[in-house]
């Protein structure tokens, strides 16, 4: 009797250690371990050390200024002014289009539609399509034009000329191209990318709809980016 009471004691104490150790044992793997499996979205544009130091880990990291996105003011296809980007809550996917364009812009609306569809329930992700072809495309053309995608029910606005200038909001902001093709009529050179940018307003990623896993790529890192955000602003990271 007493080697079964001392072989029963002995489960429980193994048990109890168990209990005891596991989540930290879960926490290392996720802290530790996990950063060499789920790598941080890279950060896009000009970079500038602070000069002073954060604790991480253990670890000090020399903490980092990174370009930001001013929040900026422009109509949309309803003919209300839209601040986009002044919401530190939410993440957002920016494209640049015109109406008239004859080439892979109704490629890329499609394709952002099928990323504004899969994110359609979810409160932190905006979506927004700026025109380049801010004298044709007024809100009522913008509107016709955004019928077929129901952008209503997804968080998605269609955005011509208002308080800020396209052009500078697309080079300075978004750092891609966007200007005027004076060789030809109703001609405009602009990114074929959709840009993820995050609550900090921070460019996350490129997405070229001209490749076709890219905007797979990207509804995977708007996944990650969702995760990343909500684990910075826990009280318990």
């Amino acid at each position: 009797m007493d080697t079964v009471g001392q072989t029963k004691g002995l489960k429980k104490v193994i048990i109890l250690v168990v209990i005891l150790l596991l989540p930290g044992f879960l926490y290392y793997l996720l802290e530790k371990k996990g950063q060499n499996r789920y790598q941080n979205l890279p950060i896009y544009g000009e970079k500038v050390l602070t000069g002073t130091v954060s604790k991480r880990m253990g670890k000090e990291i020399p903490d980092t200024l990174f370009h930001q996105i001013k929040p900026f003011s422009l109509t949309n296809q309803e003919g209300k002014t839209v601040e986009v980007l002044a919401n530190d809550t939410s993440i957002a996917v920016v494209n640049f289009f015109f109406s008239r364009c004859a080439t892979f812009c109704k490629h890329m609306n499609d394709e952002m539609n099928r990323v504004a569809d899969r994110f359609a329930n979810n409160e932190m992700v905006n979506f927004y399509t700026i025109t380049v072809d801010t004298a044709y495309d007024t809100p009522a053309v913008l509107k016709e034009y955004a019928q077929a995608y129901h952008p209503e029910t997804k968080k998605w606005h269609f955005l011509t000329a208002g308080k800020d200038n396209v052009y500078d909001i697309a080079r300075e902001g978004f750092l891609v191209d966007a200007v005027q093709d004076t060789t030809q009529e109703a001609g405009f050179i602009h990114s074929s990318s959709l840009i993820l940018v995050d609550s900090k307003r921070r460019i996350r990623g490129y997405y070229d709809v001209n490749h076709m896993k890219e905007v797979d790529r990207l509804i995977d890192e708007i996944k990650l980016l969702l995760v990343q955000e909500i684990r910075e602003k826990s009280p318990y990271k």
